[in-house]
């Protein structure tokens, strides 16, 4: 998948979610190992995959290894 199809993912968590001001974060950082995301964090997220599928995730679906990176976010659910 393209960073350009990864962007609106990626500007949410920026702005949304990141505690820390001048983080860098791409498609492929890590979220949970940085400690980027936190517990709290992670509902917004997940209401945020949610909303853009138009429907709400499964608990098999809610694993934290689905949501390692904005990339394996993207590509785990936001595939159009």
């Amino acid at each position: 998948m393209p960073d350009s199809e990864i962007e609106p993912l990626l500007d949410f968590i920026r702005r949304r979610l990141l505690k820390q001001n001048g983080v860098r974060v791409d498609a492929d950082t890590p979220l949970f190992e940085r400690r980027l995301i936190d517990s709290i964090n992670i509902l917004y997220l997940i209401g945020y995959v949610e909303k853009a599928l138009g429907r709400r995730l499964t608990d098999d679906e809610i694993v934290m290894s689905n949501f390692r990176s904005a990339r394996v976010i993207a590509t785990t659910f936001l595939r159009g």
